[in-house]
């Protein structure tokens, strides 16, 4: 199983692309860079909570979404 990190990047990268957006978008709406969105969406750097919060935010998505998907995929 891959590890919570990498679930939660690969789910941030699928509403993403749901909606059409580029990681630029992204990182324009965040006051981040592309590369930062582009290593939290690969897992390849943890994403911090108030990030997390934000991204969330800016998707439409409530994060009770994001834990409900990752435990029905059994994440935990």
């Amino acid at each position: 199983m891959k590890d919570t990190n990498a679930l939660i990047g690969e789910w941030l990268a699928e509403q993403r692309k749901k909606k059409g957006w580029s990681q630029q978008y992204v990182a324009d709406h965040l006051g981040c860079t592309r590369t930062a969105v582009h290593y939290w969406e690969s897992a390849k750097r943890t994403i911090y909570a108030v990030n997390l919060v934000d991204y969330c935010h800016l998707l439409n998505a409530d994060i009770e979404e994001l834990t409900k998907h990752l435990k029905n995929i059994g994440a935990f």
